[in-house]
């Protein structure tokens, strides 16, 4: 039963959406049940959307979970603190959580892939000109990911959006055009739980059905991955195989929902081999993306993906390693 409070701030739409038990954007259309509600579709924020349209009265969090979206530095190993835009953790060839294993090669192996990508589609990345990756988590949500690579592709930069799987079959014709433009799609689970709060086998699950999903819907499969939260613990070191990629610009673009803000955030900060984390999910983010994009352009800097980035300032990602930033 939804508390009263929440039907004060539940948009007319919405709440007839919850009437029917089937959850309804402001315009009417319908959103997909086991999601998250973008905080657009009324005058709320992003909440989970259970099967029975059920709205969870925390934003940003769902039903089983606790803290905030993306508060890095959760959990005592403190992925990135979540009270700056700068991490304090900028190690240039990633923190070793644990030590690479066999897999490493073949994650060296999609990152010159991806060096090769970038000169098939005539593009030239110059790796003594500066570079950053921008990063997109929580999505696909097309909405705002459309908004996103439409700058993307006018001024010929590429991102890497980190997706939650469970959110893919809803965004199929967004995933299939991010791959198609020649942007990365990283892993960040399948249902955004914070993985060190899981034991191995369900850490492994949500990685891989994520991946499973991802390839399933546009034929790719995610090379790299993003834990929720940035939360890590020794089990999630050990269970998690493939490179681990975080930030150290934190927009707090989820947090803040104010485009200037996040604006502020990356061009104030921002230097050659920045890892930038925003998300996909606000418009307010959309609308930040669509500044900073052609202000990096005009600033000199190369906007290209994690593994782009990491062949041409380490020669390639390492399986079970932590990367935040690459600086030159």
């Amino acid at each position: 039963m939804i508390r009263n409070r929440w039907k004060m701030v539940l948009a007319a739409g919405i709440a007839a959406g919850l009437l029917a038990a089937q959850p309804v954007s402001a315009a009417g259309s319908q959103v997909m049940r086991n999601e998250w509600q973008n905080e657009n579709l009324g005058p709320g924020v992003a909440r989970w959307v259970d099967e029975n349209g059920n709205v969870w009265d925390q934003p940003g969090v769902r039903p089983a979970e606790d803290g905030g979206e993306e508060t890095a530095g959760a959990d005592a190993d403190g992925a990135a603190p979540a009270d700056s835009a700068r991490s304090a953790q900028e190690t240039g060839s990633g923190d070793a959580g644990q030590a690479a294993g066999d897999g490493s090669q073949a994650a060296g192996d999609e990152s010159q892939a991806a060096g090769d990508d970038a000169q098939a589609a005539g593009r030239v990345i110059d790796p003594a000109k500066p570079m950053v990756a921008l990063t997109f988590d929580d999505g696909p949500y097309a909405p705002v990911g459309n908004r996103i690579l439409d700058c993307l592709a006018q001024y010929n930069g590429r991102a890497t959006f980190y997706v939650v799987g469970e959110r893919v079959p809803g965004n199929a014709a967004e995933m299939q055009r991010i791959v198609a433009e020649g942007h990365e799609i990283g892993n960040h689970t399948y249902s955004h739980k914070y993985l060190n709060k899981l034991n191995t086998a369900q850490i492994r699950q949500e990685i891989d059905q994520c991946a499973d999903t991802v390839q399933a819907v546009c034929g790719v499969r995610p090379a790299t991955v993003r834990l929720p939260g940035g939360n890590k613990n020794a089990t999630v070191l050990a269970a998690v195989q493939e490179p681990i990629v975080l930030w150290n610009v934190d927009t707090l673009d989820w947090k803040t929902r104010n485009a200037q803000k996040t604006v502020s955030a990356v061009l104030d900060h921002v230097q050659d081999g920045d890892i930038i984390l925003m998300h996909e999910l606000y418009q307010a983010s959309g609308d930040a993306a669509l500044q900073i994009i052609p202000e990096l352009t005009n600033r000199g800097y190369q906007l290209v993906t994690v593994s782009e980035m990491a062949q041409y300032r380490r020669g390639g990602l390492q399986n079970g390693q932590i990367y935040y930033s690459m600086k030159p």
